[in-house]
């Protein structure tokens, strides 16, 4: 039986790792490679051009020494290489190919645990970084393969770059600036070329855009003939009559994504005025010297889009996008990854591509499937940017960008057209409007301009000016995956900037009143038969139509709103989902703090989805089950780096582990980098009438196997193996609720009162705003008063007479209230923070109280509500109804009485916050009051529960990134 060395698996390894890289030049095993310490050897050393070279140091299991020699091999210097090692992957190789038969077949099946190291940030640092920081990352050939790919972007020249332009863009920006306070008109027009408004942004994004022609000019100097670099562009007696003499050889080769737009902002600057903001950019655009140059332009550009503010367009940070583009690329069938010609089949659109950071996620996932499968990436790039991309988008300069990135992909790869779109938004020329690209909702095609501004100009092959405007096709399914960050902007926002819109929605590009009147009323024609909602907002209405636009068996892929999991607004997109698609897939963050979405820019809960669209896929069928199921994945945190979103997506799409919601409190399917523990997945089956999903943000699934045990009437605490049984309902089966805050105070005819400062002897009391100060003791005093407005007795009497004694919170701060229901001794209207809440017997209110206050109905709260604010459970008024909670019908008299008798001794305890309810000894002492007092429970319930309230306490939606004092757990 052959036994294979160490050497030999190198060798054998360098090979396979070859053929999936192409273009990479791998030597194994040999000698007088590095500069320093010629003597070294290491095992596998990977040079690609435009990369940071890899090296691979492997040893047989248990491998006692190969991560200290991998760190040694950090920082060399390789011969024929201008850059250093950035990073050196640490290989097992596993002992059973120490006797394989068949080396490289058994090589290509094999496991293999590896992890990486790179040099820290910090040079203050004494050891490297360590990814994953304890353990190893288990995967194939193909997937290590991935990986070098993936680390060998020279990460330090691209930051040092980034950093450069971003300086140049600054300083230039600042010669327009100061330019503007004389010369106006030049502004204007800088402004009116770009779409945008004549502000200083403007002039920052103009720059941004010669930044990045100059770097891409740079790049493919000498890839053509008569394309001079820079240096010697710049150096002529007027250098912007040179540049722009180049630009226009640039523009008949093609290119015309990155420099048309550049062109015309330099061709309209006075001489003097190109002259400085060109000897400001091009030292900075000199200074790229990486392939994957792209990799700059949306950080560089996210910063600088304007209007955003109006928009809600959040740049998809790159790790999320890398996450997205890998869970959706996954689920896509029928794609032979090696073919071009089936990829080719392939049509992927973004129709809110913003500065195209999702189209580029998905392209570098195709493109090294592609190269994986032994496929060439050179003849990729013309189809990806011909036939397989599609991108559409309001804002010109974010077309731009999104073009300028991808056709940066391969800079030195000519194409034909592209297919990134911007389309018309708002009061067009005939005084219609458009809403952008949600005008394919009842159409096949649009009106659109191709990567320009001038509504008097579009391009053909070659970037001639063709037509005055160009119909584009997008049919209703036809595409294999729609993927997006849509805007998030609802026209019900009247807060902030949003503060004198008419819809907030369509407020962007200085819109006027009149102009958002009638945008508002272009979407009501247009929204029949779609889930858009105005509480919802526009990302609804695109979600519609990614779907009418997605083939059967197609992907659809979006980062939204956490609010789309729960929101009752939202509950035709669940519903369109459940109904129409499969193999459903929510990700979101359960971190505390502000770590809790996907996008820059944003405090926002966000979360992930993906699905496939139920129908024939290829030659396979996509089956709808009766109630589908959901698979619900929460993060400890967002990926921090590209890779640590590979292995992510790699534990998601790999894992055969399943966790369900209804099966008791074990928790969810444990998802781990290395030994690190980086969240865990649950699934559930979601029902067709789009009721609320509520796995989100859970970092502990238990907690949330509890609470949907108990919304189905049984306690089931972790820790037990079996449940107990206890009645639960809707509180609307039993209870009526009070009036919406604006049904009471809003502009007449709306509200009938007016609210003013509280009084001891008002007539009508109010208890209407939050003050946790105020809140610490279950009854709480009225902190406003109401007086009627004249001519309005009948709606006045309507509403008083919904006054009751118990409100119920609705925008519960878990963080600092302690109370999820108040009481009031005498019948109180309730207000926008503390809406009524009415039953028929009133001996209910004092078991309601208690059982709301106890540790179980804080749970329930916390699972009815949503939870996209860090340490907040929000439910609406709406919402009052359907929120579970014990059946008070269920208890008898006896019990009534005794609840009465339990108040009476809990009235003026004061109790903590809720976040800190397992440390509170009132919360305690409550708990095991209603448990074994008025339910009847022994107090091993009693103990679980507090254990369980220790279990919600420590959930970072409860805690909302507060610390927690250092104390023992109160029983």
């Amino acid at each position: 039986m052959a036994h294979h060395a160490e050497t030999n698996l190198n060798y054998v390894l360098a090979d396979i790792l070859q053929e999936m890289a192409p273009k990479s030049r791998m030597k194994a095993e040999n000698t007088r490679v590095l500069r320093e310490g010629r003597s070294y050897q290491p095992d596998i050393l990977i040079a690609s051009s435009g990369r940071s070279p890899v090296i691979i140091e492997a040893e047989y299991e248990p491998a006692r020494d190969v991560e200290e020699e991998a760190k040694q091999r950090l920082g060399a210097k390789p011969e024929g290489q201008t850059r250093p090692v950035e990073a050196v992957v640490a290989l097992i190789y596993p002992e059973e190919l120490e006797t394989a038969g068949d080396l490289k077949a058994e090589m290509n099946q094999a496991i293999l645990k590896y992890c990486f190291f790179q040099e820290d940030a910090d040079e203050a640092a004494e050891e490297p970084i360590r990814f994953p920081e304890t353990g190893w990352l288990e995967g194939t050939a193909e997937d290590l393969s991935d990986m070098v790919r993936m680390i060998s972007v020279p990460q330090k020249e691209v930051d040092r770059a980034a950093e450069a332009l971003e300086n140049s863009i600054e300083q230039a920006a600042k010669v327009l600036d100061e330019d503007a306070q004389t010369r106006p008109e030049i502004s204007k027009e800088t402004a009116r070329l770009l779409g945008m408004s004549n502000v200083p942004q403007t002039r920052r994004m103009a720059c941004a855009i010669l930044a990045n022609a100059l770097t891409f000019h740079e790049r493919i100097a000498g890839m053509h003939g008569g394309i001079r670099p820079l240096e010697l562009v710049c150096g002529a007696l007027n250098p912007q009559s040179a540049m722009l003499e180049v630009w226009k050889q640039i523009l008949k080769i093609n290119y015309y994504p990155i420099f048309a737009i550049a062109k015309d902002i330099l061709t309209q600057l006075p001489s003097d005025l190109a002259s400085a903001v060109l000897s400001q950019l091009r030292p900075a655009a000199q200074g790229v010297h990486i392939t994957n140059a792209h990799e700059l332009t949306g950080r560089v550009f996210q910063r600088l889009i304007s209007d955003r503010k109006y928009l809600a367009t959040f740049y998809t940070r790159p790790n999320s996008a890398a996450l997205l583009a890998r869970l959706a690329v996954s689920k896509l069938r029928g794609v032979e990854w090696k073919s071009r010609e089936s990829i080719a089949q392939l049509r992927i659109a973004d129709f809110a591509c913003g500065t195209g950071a999702l189209l580029s996620a998905v392209y570098d996932v195709i493109a090294s499937k592609h190269e994986r499968e032994g496929g060439n990436t050179d003849d990729l790039h013309p189809v990806m940017m011909e036939k397989v991309l599609r991108g559409c988008d309001v804002m010109p300069s974010a077309a731009h960008i999104a073009s300028a990135t991808l056709s940066g992909a391969r800079p030195d790869i000519d194409y034909g057209d592209s297919k990134i779109y911007t389309v018309p938004y708002g009061r067009q020329k005939d005084n219609t409007v458009k809403l952008g690209s949600l005008e394919l909702l009842t159409r096949s095609g649009v009106i659109a301009l191709f990567n320009t501004t001038d509504p008097g100009r579009a391009t053909g092959r070659h970037g001639e000016e063709t037509a005055t405007r160009i119909y584009v096709e997008m049919k209703n399914e036809s595409f294999d995956l729609v993927i997006m960050n849509p805007p998030f902007t609802r026209n019900t926002a009247k807060e902030g900037v949003y503060i004198g819109t008419f819809a907030g929605a369509f407020a962007a590009f200085e819109s006027t009143i009149e102009d958002q009147q009638d945008m508002a009323k272009r979407m009501k024609s247009i929204q029949s038969n779609t889930c858009y909602h105005g509480h919802a907002g526009m990302a609804s209405a695109f979600a519609s139509l990614g779907d009418r636009k997605l083939k059967p068996g197609g992907v659809l892929a979006l980062v939204l709103p956490l609010t789309a999991v729960s929101g009752k607004s939202w509950q035709k997109f669940r519903q369109m989902l459940s109904q129409k698609y499969s193999g459903i897939e929510i990700v979101n963050i359960a971190s505390s703090g502000k770590d809790v979405s996907f996008s820059s820019d944003t405090s926002i809960a966000e979360c992930l989805m993906i699905a496939r669209k139920s129908g024939p896929s290829g030659r396979r069928a996509v089956h709808k089950p009766l109630y589908p199921e959901a698979r619900f994945i929460s993060l400890q945190s967002s990926p921090k780096s590209i890779a640590e979103s590979a292995a992510v997506a790699d534990q998601a799409i790999k894992s055969k582990e399943t966790r369900r919601l209804d099966e008791g409190p074990h928790g969810g399917a444990p998802m781990r980098i290395g030994d690190e523990f980086c969240g865990s997945s649950i699934s559930a089956q979601v029902m067709h009438d789009g009721s609320k999903w509520g796995l989100s943000r859970i970092a502990d699934y238990s907690v949330a196997q509890t609470a949907y045990a108990l919304s189905q009437s049984k306690l089931w605490p972790p820790g037990f193996f079996e449940g107990r049984d206890l009645k639960i309902n809707p509180l609307g089966n039993f209870a009526d609720r009070g009036y919406h805050h604006l049904d009471i105070v809003g502009k007449p005819p709306q509200g009938p009162f007016d609210k003013l400062p509280p009084s001891s002897t008002a007539t009508y009391p109010s208890l209407w705003n939050h003050n946790a100060k105020n809140e610490t003791r279950l009854v709480c005093e009225p902190d406003s008063q109401l007086q009627m407005r004249p001519g309005m007795k009948e709606k006045a009497a309507k509403v008083w007479a919904t006054a009751s004694r118990c409100h119920q919170s609705l925008d519960f701060g878990l963080g600092s209230q302690p109370l999820s229901v108040a009481f009031t001794d005498n019948k109180t209207a309730g207000g926008r923070a503390w809406p009524n809440v009415i039953f028929t017997d009133q001996r209910f209110d004092y078991p309601f109280t208690l059982w709301s206050n106890s540790a179980l109905g804080l749970l329930l709260h916390w699972w009815h509500g949503s939870r996209q604010q860090p340490g907040r459970s929000i439910i609406t008024v709406s919402a009052i109804k359907t929120l579970p909670t014990l059946d008070l019908r269920a208890l008898t008299d006896d019990q009534l009485s005794l609840a009465e008798e339990i108040f009476e001794r809990f009235r003026d305890r004061e109790f903590k916050p809720a976040y800190i309810a397992d440390l509170d000894q009132a919360r305690a002492d409550l708990d095991r009051a209603v448990l074994c007092e008025l339910l009847g429970f022994d107090e091993s319930v009693h103990v679980a529960v507090r254990k369980l309230s220790a279990k919600w306490a420590a959930e970072p939606s409860v805690r909302g990134g507060k610390n927690r004092p250092d104390s023992a757990l109160a029983v």
